[in-house]
């Protein structure tokens, strides 16, 4: 038997042969592309589905880099993500949070962070920064804050830390369930022989409106009138007092 391996080919037969292989590689160039990326495999871009069976990871070794980028344009969205039952994106800082499904059902967006270790440093879930509106919560009810302080808003400027605005006269602006705590308000004493009492205060002008009212039981006995001024003000009684007298007050503006 001959040894086809060792046998020398002909020039004829090597010709033929590498005809043969570019009809063929013309041919395949014609067919339309079906391939899709599977486990092992690498992603093919613009394919609507990869499929696998086992998560894909990115890692990027290199100190203060991006492990993964997603742009678009137009009406395009940068990254979408999307789950039937859990959360349809997951982002965490620093630890894990190892969340069970049941944790992110019903939830598109779920970010954690630990609590810093550091005095000046502050864990935060979720940042949304705007030279106009940071967060935006729209629903039946468009913002739910639940922890030690649900939530708290704080001003950088004269106008206010949380504003509470009601769209028709009919409507309501604030509502509040349970007791109410405002910094400036508060109990002073006036002393017996005494038929006022002086009260500093730090923003007080005297444009502010100031309340005050008699916390403790004296007959013929009330608050006559309340002037305010630059930090301070005076609440007046209409006569003297025999005893030290409890007067409560409260300051708006």
């Amino acid at each position: 038997m001959t040894d086809n391996a060792s046998a020398p080919r002909s020039r004829r037969a090597l010709l033929a042969a590498a005809a043969g292989g570019a009809a063929a590689l013309a041919a395949s160039a014609a067919l339309p592309l079906t391939a899709m990326a599977n486990t092992g495999e690498n992603v093919v871009l613009g394919r609507a589905d990869n499929t696998a069976d086992a998560t894909t990871a990115i890692s990027n070794s290199t100190a203060d880099s991006n492990a993964f980028e997603a742009a678009a344009t137009g009406l395009g969205f940068g990254l979408v993500g999307s789950s039937t039952g859990s959360a349809g994106i997951v982002g965490w800082s620093i630890t894990n949070p190892n969340l069970p499904p049941a944790n992110g059902a019903y939830t598109g967006i779920y970010g954690y962070a630990p609590t810093a270790p550091a005095d000046n440093q502050v864990g935060v879930g979720v940042v949304g920064e705007s030279e106009d509106w940071g967060v935006l919560g729209i629903g039946s009810v468009g913002v739910y804050g639940v922890g030690t302080y649900g939530v708290v808003g704080q001003s950088l400027s004269t106008a206010a830390g949380v504003t509470a605005l009601a769209l028709s006269s009919t409507d309501r602006a604030l509502e509040v369930v349970g007791k109410v705590k405002f910094s400036r308000s508060g109990r002073s004493n006036v002393s017996a022989g005494a038929s006022s009492r002086l009260i500093t205060l730090a923003g007080v002008t005297s444009s502010s409106k100031v309340f005050a009212l008699l916390h403790s039981n004296r007959s013929g006995r009330y608050v006559r009138a309340v002037v305010p001024a630059a930090g301070k003000f005076r609440i007046y009684l209409n006569a003297s007092v025999s005893s030290t007298t409890s007067v409560a007050w409260f300051v708006l503006d």
